[in-house]
């Protein structure tokens, strides 16, 4: 048996401003800050783990240091996985950041400036407390109390002083839920700790895409491997021999109050939208304003209509809410990494993630006695006291609630209804060779009884997988996407409602997620108070590129203040500006009142009559998009100042 793992909470003080990379520039500023999802500072667990392992390879050599950490490509049935896993360290709040300006000098002995190589860096204040957990064994506790004593910064910029960090470790503080009792069917409520991706292809390019949602293959991984991990091989093999079936886990908009009642499903591909309508003008369509998405049934309509996204999803809290629709947020993250060791310098790539503190709904079935004997061993986990590790490089996902219950009863099936694929299914032909498509005959032959096939929404998707134990991408497999729809009559459709109500999917590797489904009477999705209230007009905001017009429009009008100021003609230099839209994009309450009317001799230059009219024309914008309205400004009078200053040479 494992030792048992132990949870410690992980805080880090700064004691000096620290700049926390990015890789991304915006508003006048060339590197920001990193941000969660709610825009608070956060340090990634990525670079958590990196430094701490560099104290590692000082204090105790590579090996420890692999030991303890992990090792690329390893196998994991050696134990070569890593032992400690990590959240980024998020503040509770959003700090008012700090701006950093630098330059590279002509010379040694020149301290002139070079052309074009100010930089303009945010940072996060000096005293700014981030906090995040880690799980680990029992017995590397003390290891990595000493691996904390032995970091001293942070982030960007730790040679010159920045990032100054104290770091803790204290008792995580939780209180646990009791499993219950188990009956035949699970329903888990599961969040994300840390971003996650789970990777849509074997062959990604510098871009590493993500899907949306959990394939029930990856959730079954995960759990099997969590107990392999433990020692409990026989257990793992109730999931690995398909005696316990998992589901995909499916986003949700928000945390549900309870599990119960909630339905989640891929769109069906025939709740389509409306085609963006073209329009006249200086800018482009796709900048124009756009009305809210309006979700219709396409069999019900006559106008050609545009299908779902593949991450748009469809949910509701109990029978008798309204369809909404909804998808999950998905962020694209700059990483460096060495695909080859003995490579010098590391190469830059993007890996697409599902954000932190997503919610997913999953259900496991099997015999009571299956699952009771699954809950017993998984007990940790389930009681909240334990993460599973998910994902590209094992993001934490824990249990945040559960639910014991049947087998979810199907309403008296009408002679006519809408079968729809709650996930993607696999079926062969008479050929063993994967089917895209499902004609009458073939819905037969999978049924085992006589069904009518009217009109059906359909599509291809490919099924990526990856075989931990041979270390090797899985051969792709050819299946019928999640969300086609089909109209189905006859005595097939009762033999369909009783196979849903008894958990017998269709196709191959069921207990893998696949091949499951739901009969409607009506297209899941649309209902009527969904539309109405999708009718209803919105406030509409506007778009950069519209804003980007505007803002011109205000640089050509005062042009004088990308003109070189002469005697008492004072007018605020660039840096003035930046500085403007930074206390904007920190939310500064009194970015504009304070220069409206300053009361400094440094602040006199915004008496100036061309920028006092556009401090005015700012004041008058909504607050939100007012970061954003002086943000373009200053990039049309940068412009400007880059070209007057190449004229010159």
């Amino acid at each position: 048996m494992s030792e048992q793992g132990v949870r410690q909470t992980l805080t880090a003080e700064l004691l000096s401003d620290a700049h926390l990379g990015s890789g991304s520039g915006g508003g006048g500023i060339d590197a920001l800050v990193a941000r969660d999802r709610h825009g608070r500072p956060v340090i990634w667990a990525s670079h958590v783990e990196g430094v701490l392992r560099d104290a590692a390879r000082r204090l105790r050599g590579d090996q420890e240091a692999e030991a303890f950490f992990g090792r690329a490509g390893g196998d994991y049935a050696r134990g070569d996985r890593q032992r400690a896993v990590f959240t980024s360290l998020c503040a509770k709040d959003s700090p008012e950041s700090h701006i950093w300006r630098s330059t590279a000098r002509e010379a040694f002995d020149n301290r002139a400036p070079k052309d074009d190589t100010l930089r303009v860096i945010e940072y996060v204040p000096k005293g700014t407390k981030l906090i995040g957990e880690v799980e680990l064994p029992a017995s590397q506790l003390d290891t990595l109390k000493r691996l904390v004593q032995e970091v001293d910064a942070l982030g960007g910029g730790r040679s010159t002083g920045a990032g100054r960090v104290k770091l803790t470790l204290s008792d995580v503080a939780s209180a646990s839920r009791k499993v219950g009792t188990p009956t035949g069917r699970l329903a888990l409520l599961l969040k994300n700790r840390d971003p996650l991706c789970i990777t849509a292809t074997a062959t990604p390019d510098n871009l590493i895409p993500s899907l949306a949602f959990v394939p029930g293959r990856t959730l079954l991984g995960a759990v099997a491997a969590w107990l392999i991990a433990e020692g409990d091989r026989d257990t793992a093999s109730l999931l690995t021999s398909g005696q316990i079936s998992v589901s995909d886990a499916l986003p949700l908009p928000h945390a549900p109050s309870k599990v119960e009642g909630v339905e989640v499903l891929p769109a069906p591909l025939s709740l389509q939208s409306e085609k963006p309508k073209g329009a006249a003008g200086e800018v482009p369509w796709w900048a124009q304003p756009t009305a809210p998405t309006r979700r219709l049934d396409a069999w019900a309509e006559q106008e050609k209509l545009k299908r779902p996204e593949d991450d748009l999803f469809v949910f509701r809290e109990g029978a008798n809410a309204a369809w909404t629709t909804f998808r999950p947020v998905r962020r694209v993250r700059l990483r460096n990494g060495r695909p080859d060791p003995t490579q010098a310098d590391a190469s830059l790539f993007a890996i697409e993630q599902i954000v932190e503190e997503t919610h997913f709904l999953a259900d496991l079935h099997g015999s009571v006695e299956d699952l009771k004997k699954l809950a017993e061993k998984l007990a940790a986990v389930l009681e909240g006291r334990r993460w599973l590790r998910v994902g590209r490089a094992g993001a934490p996902v824990e249990v945040a609630q559960l639910a014991w219950s049947g087998a979810a009863r199907t309403p008296e099936p009408e002679p006519k209804g809408l079968l729809t694929l709650t996930s993607d299914l696999l079926v062969r032909d008479e050929h063993l060779l994967w089917r895209t498509a499902l004609d009458e005959a073939a819905l037969k032959e999978l049924l085992g009884v006589e069904v009518q096939l009217g009109k059906s929404l359909q599509d291809g998707a490919l099924v990526h997988g990856f075989n931990g134990t041979s270390r090797l991408w899985r051969m792709p497999a050819a299946a019928i996407r999640r969300g086609s729809v089909f109209e189905v009559s006859g005595a097939g459709v009762a033999k369909l409602a009783d196979r849903a109500d008894r958990n017998e999917w269709l196709g191959e590797r069921t207990n893998e997620g696949f091949g499951r489904f739901r009969i409607d009477a009506a297209l899941p999705g649309v209902t009527s108070s969904a539309s109405a209230s999708s009718a209803r007009p919105l406030p509409i905001a506007q778009s950069e590129e519209a804003i980007a017009a505007k803002t011109q429009d205000w640089f050509k009008a005062h042009k004088a203040l990308a003109t070189p100021a002469g005697g008492r003609d004072r007018k605020p230099s660039l840096s003035q500006w930046r500085d403007l839209v930074g206390e904007l994009e920190a939310n500064n309450q009194n970015a504009l009142t304070s220069r409206l009317n300053p009361t400094t001799a440094g602040g006199k230059s915004w008496s100036h009559q061309d920028a006092k009219a556009v401090l005015v024309e700012l004041n008058k914008v909504q607050a939100p998009q007012r970061k954003l309205y002086a943000r373009l400004f200053v990039r049309w009078l940068r412009a400007a100042l880059r070209e007057k200053t190449k004229g010159a040479r």
